[in-house]
């Protein structure tokens, strides 16, 4: 039976080794490293002639947060599986740990059998997601429900593509904001807001928050 590769980044680090010593009892697991932080994890991969399967990442990291992390590992590693492994069940961190390519989000309370399953759906393609955290994505997604007897409205046609969150935080670039200040109005942490910020820039074509602000008011992108 061939093993899949695990790998854990999580600085407590009692967690972290209880966490490593319960996965060591899964023939059917290979615990590649457990390290206490993101950029420990990505200097492993950068040099690793073998590469994990399936990663076990925590969001709150010293230095580079999870979710971070998980972006800039998915740009190089596409094929490696990541698992938000957390505390939290907010949905700002959910959608976002969707939106730069986790694979699945599980709380740590969940029962040692019920990880190892994951990690085995994940192989599979699967998308664990812990049973709290599914309703809460039933929920929001219930919330945008509509009726299905209105007449579809023709879509809005949105100048240089830019997504409902780039509006947002174009809005805010207009207004002045350093990245820091956008990121604690709009609730990202400012490396995400830099993000947004450069894919903005790209889609504008433009290399400068002046250049970008005078194309927006003059195409009149904000409202």
């Amino acid at each position: 039976m061939e093993k899949i590769k695990v790998a854990i980044i999580e600085d407590h680090s009692i967690f972290r080794k209880r966490l490593s010593e319960l996965l060591s009892f899964y023939d059917e697991i290979d615990l590649v490293f457990a390290v206490e932080d993101a950029e420990l994890c990505i200097k492993y991969l950068d040099k690793a002639e073998e590469l994990p399967d399936v990663l076990l990442m925590d969001i709150e990291l010293p230095g580079l947060s999870g979710i971070e992390a998980t972006f800039q590992i998915k740009e190089k590693h596409q094929d490696i599986d990541i698992i938000m492994f957390t505390v939290f069940e907010d949905d700002e961190r959910i959608f976002e740990s969707i939106q730069v390519g986790a694979t699945g989000y599980l709380l740590k309370d969940e029962p040692i059998e019920e990880v190892v399953q994951s990690i085995k759906d994940v192989k599979k393609g699967g998308s664990p997601i812990s049973p709290s955290i599914a309703r809460k994505l039933m929920s929001l997604v219930s919330g945008l429900r509509k009726d299905p007897t209105q007449k579809k409205k023709e879509p809005e046609v949105v100048p240089f593509d830019l997504t409902p969150a780039e509006i947002r935080i174009l809005e805010h670039v207009i207004e002045g904001k350093s990245n820091k200040e956008i990121a604690e109005d709009v609730i990202l942490s400012p490396w995400t807001v830099k993000t947004h910020i450069k894919n903005i820039y790209k889609k504008m074509q433009v290399n400068s928050r002046a250049a970008a602000v005078r194309l927006a008011l003059r195409r009149n992108v904000v409202k």
